[in-house]
């Protein structure tokens, strides 16, 4: 079930809109990057945890990975998004609409660019935050459906 509101240090699912697919990582060039899972029964459940410099700010971290300590969404060079330190991890502003559904951007951008958006590679959907929203209004990027965990 959606849930109306995010509660610091609570752990929840971050499911694509419309699918039963929840993020998760996989190791890629020593490092696990974020992507949606491959069975609707994996995944892994995260925790938004506030900054305390800035509170409209929160870094987005996984409870588990195959490297301890590196469970925080990172922001690589070219948009990718992997697991890294805390001190080495991005931060993502939100908004949680009525129905449950997140969009969440980078902290560097806004809303109307770098959006979380899944991007198939391999057969593989992998997460970045290339979503933007065009000149015209038109919007690419992939809401999910947050649930809890």
């Amino acid at each position: 079930m959606a849930v109306d509101e995010i509660v610091e240090g609570k752990e929840y699912y971050l499911y694509k809109v419309h699918t039963d697919k929840r993020l998760g990582y996989e190791v890629y060039a020593s490092w696990d990057y974020v992507r949606l899972a491959s069975d609707s029964t994996k995944g892994t459940p995260v925790v938004f945890e506030r900054d305390p410099d800035n509170s409209s700010q929160y870094y987005i971290r996984m409870i588990e990975s195959n490297y301890s300590d590196h469970v925080y969404l990172t922001r690589d060079s070219k948009g990718w998004i992997y697991l890294d330190t805390k001190a080495e991890a991005s931060r993502f502003c939100f908004f949680l609409d009525a129905w449950g559904r997140i969009n969440l951007w980078h902290y560097h951008g806004n809303e109307d660019s770098k959006n979380f958006k899944l991007h198939d590679r391999g057969g593989k959907n992998w997460l970045s935050i290339d979503g933007y929203k065009d000149n015209f209004g038109n919007i690419d990027r992939n809401l999910f459906q947050v649930e809890e965990a």
